[in-house]
């Protein structure tokens, strides 16, 4: 069964779970939610008796490798603007 991401945040969430219990164990948290609740970030943690962190804490999506790799497209996108 798939995780129900609805926007950015519930895929922070989800990438944060996995982290924290294992992806396996969150996976199998989703074919054990009671009733008919949907498959969200907020339901598998409670089902695991986790609590997600506040929104500030999540970790963005994309992490760069290398800082010098990201300043470097930064200055070239800038620079780019700059011509226009």
């Amino acid at each position: 069964m798939e995780p129900e991401l609805t926007n950015d945040r519930a895929r922070r969430e989800w990438q944060w779970l996995c982290q924290e219990v294992g992806e396996t164990v969150a996976r199998a948290a989703i074919a054990a939610l009671p009733g008919d609740r949907r498959p969200y970030p907020l339901n598998i943690a409670r089902a695991l008796d986790v609590e997600l962190p506040a929104e500030e804490k999540l970790q963005p999506l994309f992490v760069p490798a290398d800082e010098a790799v990201m300043n470097n497209a930064l200055a070239q996108a800038r620079q780019a603007l700059r011509c226009r």
